[in-house]
C-alpha cells in the first residue's frame, strides 16, 4: 500500500510537471487553450476517479481482513498475527492517498484557473483586435451572419444589429452571389477552393461597394464556419476604370491620328503617301507569289464643271459619294485610295485583265447608274477607268504600272468617256 501511495504521488507529480511545462509555452491561438483547460480538467477527472478506486479497493481490503480472517475464524493460527498487526496501515495509506490527491487538486485546481484567466485574455485580446481592425471581419454559419467587427460595419454602412442574424450572401450583389456561395460551401466541405478573390457588396444606402476579401474556415463555438477579412478596393476598382478609359480613348487618340495621318480627309481614302506604301507591300507579295496585281485609274468626267456650276461643296459632295460607291464595289483587302484631285486609283490583289476589267465595269455602273444629291439638287456624274496589270515579268516597278495605267485612262477619255480601256487592248490595237 505504501508503494502505492508513493507511486500516486510520482504520477501527481508527473502530471503537474506536464501542466505546468505546458502552460508556459508561448500564447497560441484561442482553439490551443481551449484544448489546454479542457485537457487539464480531464486530468482533474482521472485523478478523483482514482482516488475513489483506490479508496474502495482499501476498504475492502480491510473489510475483508476482519471479516474472513478473524470474524469467521477466531481459532486463527496465530502465524497469521502478522496481518492483523499490519491491519492499521490501511488507514494510513488512505490518508497518505488522500492527502496526496489533495495537493494534485489544489495544483491543478490553479493551473485551470490560471488557463482559464489566459483563456479570458486571449478572448479579450483577439477581440479587441477584431474590432480594432484595419480590415471588416464577417463570420457566417451557412450563410447566417453571427459576428462583424466595426470596420466591416464601416464599409457597408450598416450598424451592428442590422447585419448580426442576416443572410450574408443576400448582401452580396446579385451577379456575384452564386460565386461567393458556392465557394463558401466548398471551403467548409473541406473542398479547394480559391481564398482570395473580389465581389460587390451591396450598401445599406443601396449603393455597390467593391471588397475583397481573404476567406478561412474556422470553429466558431464547436460549428465550422466562414470568416472574411475584408478590404473595400472601390477607390482602387475606380481608379482601375479610369486608367482602363484613359488607355482606351489614348488608343481611339492613336487611331484617329494613325487614321488623318494616312487618310484623305475629304473621301475617307487612303491618302497619296499611305496608298503607295500599300501598292508596295503588294507589289513585294506579288513578286514573292509570282501573281499579278491589277491597278484601275478612276477619273471623274467634267469634274471642273460641277464645280463650275454648282460650287465646290456640291463637287466636294459628288467625290465623297463617289469614293463610297467604289469602295462598295471591291473586296475588303483591295486597295482603294485618292490619287490626286478627282483621280481614284484601286489596286487588286491576284486579279488579272479579265477579272480587272470586270472590276471597273462595276465601279462605272454604280456611279453613273444613280445621281448624286448635293446641296445645289441631284447631279448625274460619270466616270472613267483605265486598267494595267502588274506581273514580274512586264513592270520594273510600280511607277511603271501606274504610268501605264494612267495611258490606258487617258485612251478612255479620248474614246468619249464613260467607259473603260486597258493596257492589253492598247497594246494589242498597236500591234495590229
Amino acid at each position: 500500500m505504501f508503494l502505492i501511495s508513493t507511486q500516486l504521488l510520482y504520477t501527481c507529480e508527473d502530471y503537474y510537471a506536464l501542466a505546468r511545462g505546458y502552460m508556459q509555452t508561448p500564447s497560441g491561438p484561442e482553439i490551443q487553450k481551449k484544448t489546454e483547460r479542457k485537457n487539464l480538467r480531464q486530468r482533474e477527472f482521472r485523478a478523483t476517479a482514482f482516488l475513489l478506486v483506490l479508496g474502495m479497493a482499501l476498504w475492502f481490503l480491510e473489510w475483508g481482513i476482519n471479516h474472513f480472517l478473524f470474524l469467521e475464524n477466531p481459532n486463527l493460527d496465530p502465524g497469521l498475527n502478522i496481518i492483523a498487526s499490519h491491519k492499521a496501515l490501511v488507514p494510513i495509506v488512505w490518508v497518505i492517498c488522500f492527502l496526496s490527491y489533495a495537493v494534485y487538486i489544489t495544483k491543478i485546481s490553479s493551473e485551470i484557473r490560471r488557463a482559464e484567466r489566459d483563456l479570458a485574455e486571449s478572448e479579450e485580446r483577439y477581440r479587441l483586435l477584431a474590432q480594432n481592425s484595419l480590415t471588416g471581419i464577417y463570420i457566417h454559419i451557412e450563410g447566417l451572419l453571427v459576428y462583424v467587427n466595426e470596420r466591416f460595419c464601416e464599409i457597408t454602412g450598416y450598424l451592428h444589429d442590422e447585419l448580426v442574424g442576416t443572410s450574408f450572401w443576400q448582401h452580396v450583389y446579385q451577379d456575384d452571389r452564386n460565386m461567393v456561395r458556392e465557394r463558401d460551401i466548398a471551403r467548409v466541405n473541406g473542398q479547394p477552393v480559391v481564398s482570395q478573390y473580389e465581389f460587390r457588396f451591396i450598401c445599406r444606402d443601396g449603393t455597390i461597394t467593391w471588397v475583397e476579401v481573404l476567406a478561412t474556415v474556422l470553429d466558431y463555438r464547436g460549428t465550422p464556419a466562414n470568416m472574411g477579412n475584408v478590404s473595400d478596393i472601390s477607390e482602387r476598382k475606380r481608379a482601375d476604370k479610369e486608367r482602363e478609359e484613359l488607355i482606351t480613348d489614348l488608343m481611339h487618340t492613336r487611331e484617329a491620328l494613325h487614321f488623318k495621318a494616312t487618310h484623305d480627309a475629304l473621301t475617307g481614302l487612303l491618302n497619296r503617301a499611305a496608298l503607295f506604301d500599300s501598292l508596295e507591300r503588294e507589289i513585294a507579295r506579288c513578286n514573292r507569289e509570282d501573281k499579278a496585281l491589277a491597278i484601275i485609274m478612276a477619273d471623274l468626267d467634267h469634274f471642273k464643271k460641277i464645280n463650275d456650276n454648282h460650287g465646290h461643296l456640291a463637287g466636294d459632295a459628288v467625290l465623297k459619294e463617289v469614293a463610297d460607291r467604289i469602295s462598295d464595289s471591291v473586296r475588303p483587302y483591295d486597295v482603294v485610295g485618292r490619287y490626286g484631285g478627282e483621280e481614284i486609283l484601286i489596286g487588286l490583289p491576284a486579279c488579272d485583265e479579265s477579272g480587272a476589267f470586270s472590276f471597273a465595269e462595276r465601279i462605272r455602273s454604280a456611279i453613273g447608274s444613280r445621281e448624286i444629291s448635293t446641296n445645289d439638287g441631284k447631279i448625274a456624274v460619270t466616270v472613267s477607268l483605265g486598267i494595267a496589270v502588274f506581273r514580274r515579268s512586264a513592270f520594273a516597278n510600280m511607277d511603271e504600272v501606274i504610268r501605264v495605267a494612267d495611258a490606258a485612262l487617258y485612251d478612255a477619255k479620248k474614246a468619249g468617256r464613260n467607259c473603260v480601256r486597258s493596257a492589253q487592248a492598247i497594246s494589242e490595237q498597236a500591234i495590229g
